[in-house]
Parts: structure tokens; C-alpha cells; sequence
């Protein structure tokens, strides 16, 4: 009861801001994914470099990133991905997108190149994710995972342990996880490479790091088994950071 009263009290004194520091909004990511027709992969790829331009003459508040797979199925395909704002962002962002006239540039010049579309937002999970604002972006490999039935509880404790662990032993990569808001995928891991090097097995991998931290094989394998038990099924695909067609980075 004494806890319960001194938290009432806190409700009434402490001002509205106190509350917005202590829980961060969620955040997500806009991503297309773009398909060329069959025999206008050339058209589409300078209809949107022209179309970037476009957005970076009408003052776009987002920056428009371009990916494109370098394995697996669909290579001639684009994601083209912003992150990261608010979902109350998203209202006035389209009404923009609308009156700026970047929607009518697209329709105009990118579109007549298009053979099909997807669209999907990603909650992105800061808290567990370390991607410093200097992070070298140059590929990226991306693992889509199926979460079992049930076990959302588990998958989570284990995620929120390992990511804490390696945040607080500085280790020395950046990750990004990550939550579609629709499809098939529950989960996302996106990893940063500056170059192919950087995609070969490493010196020190993650088990033996964490384990080094816990100073027991044993004690890690248990945290690992929590997040692996988890998954159903996962997928991973790398893809190039497409600079030339993606917009400058906003300050």
C-alpha cells in the first residue's frame, strides 16, 4: 500500500515532461520495396536518381536511402527506406508528400518503369540496438526471423540480455533490430559492413565474446539457446547501399 501511495503522489507532482524521458516514443522506419519491369531495369534506375534530386529540391525532411540485394533472388530490385520518426510524423509527412509535389514527380518518371511494389513500416528497437550516427553504411546484412508461437516472452529476455551485454562491454560492431508491422517477418537483425572484408568470420564471434563477459561457456550458451529456441525460421540477404541514388543524410 505504501508503494502504491508514494507512486500516486509521483503521478500528481512530477510534470508531464518527467514522463516523456523516462519512455521513448517509438520510432519506425518507412521502407518500399521496387521491382523493375523486365527490360526497364536502365529507365528505373535514372528515373530515380532524378527523382531524388527532386525530393532534394523541394527540402524532403526525410532522407531516402536506396538498397539493392547483391545475393539471392529479385537482384534488379530496390528497397528505398527512411528512418527514424514517430508515427505522429506520419500524417503530416503525407500531407507534405502530397502538396510538395514529389508524389505526382514519382507517378511521372519512376512509375511508368514499375512492375510491382511493397510497402511496410518497422518499429524500430532502440534500446537494444547500437548504430552510432557515424556508422559506416556501405552494405548491410539483413536477417528476417519467424518467431515461434509463444515464445515473444523468452525471445525478448534473451535479446535484451545479450544486447546489454554487448553494449555495456563496448562490443565493437554496430546491429539494429527491428519489428515489421506486417508480413510474414516478426523480427529483423540488420548488421553494417563498410566492405566485403568486414562481412568474413571474425576473430573474436559473438558466442566467445559473450562468454568472455560472463566468464562461462555454459552461462552463454543457455542465454543463446533462449533466442535460438525462439525462431522458427530466419532468412538472410545482403544488400548495397545505393549512394549515388540515395539522398544526403540530414543533420
Amino acid at each position: 500500500m505504501k508503494k502504491i501511495f508514494t507512486i500516486l503522489i509521483c503521478l500528481l507532482i512530477l510534470p508531464a515532461l518527467s514522463f516523456a524521458e523516462e519512455k521513448q516514443p517509438t520510432l519506425i522506419a518507412d521502407m518500399w520495396g521496387v521491382t523493375p519491369k523486365a527490360g526497364h531495369e536502365a529507365q528505373l534506375h535514372a528515373a530515380l536518381k532524378a527523382h531524388t534530386k527532386f525530393r532534394e529540391e523541394k527540402n524532403d525532411p526525410r532522407s531516402w536511402q536506396i538498397l539493392t540485394p547483391i545475393v539471392g533472388k529479385h537482384m534488379n530490385s530496390y528497397i528505398i527506406r527512411a528512418c527514424c520518426f514517430e508515427w505522429s510524423s506520419q500524417d503530416a509527412y503525407a500531407e507534405w508528400s502530397k502538396s510538395s509535389g514529389v508524389q505526382k514527380h514519382w507517378r511521372e518518371t519512376a512509375d511508368p518503369h514499375v512492375a510491382s511494389y511493397n510497402h511496410n513500416f518497422i518499429e524500430t528497437d532502440a534500446k537494444n540496438s547500437h548504430w552510432p550516427a557515424d556508422t559506416v553504411v556501405n552494405y548491410v546484412g539483413l536477417t528476417r526471423y519467424k518467431v515461434k508461437n509463444s515464445s515473444w516472452k523468452k525471445l525478448n529476455k534473451a535479446i535484451s540480455s545479450l544486447s546489454s551485454i554487448a553494449k555495456d562491454n563496448k562490443w565493437p560492431h554496430s546491429w539494429s533490430w527491428g519489428y515489421p508491422v506486417s508480413g510474414h517477418t516478426d523480427m529483423v537483425l540488420a548488421i553494417p559492413f563498410e566492405n566485403y572484408a568486414a562481412m568474413a568470420p571474425l576473430e573474436e564471434n559473438f558466442f566467445s565474446f559473450i562468454s568472455k563477459q560472463l566468464k562461462s561457456e555454459k552461462k552463454a550458451q543457455k542465454m543463446f539457446d533462449g533466442f535460438t529456441s525462439s525462431i522458427e525460421s530466419s532468412h538472410y540477404t545482403i544488400y548495397k547501399h545505393l549512394k549515388d541514388l540515395s539522398m544526403k543524410p540530414k543533420k
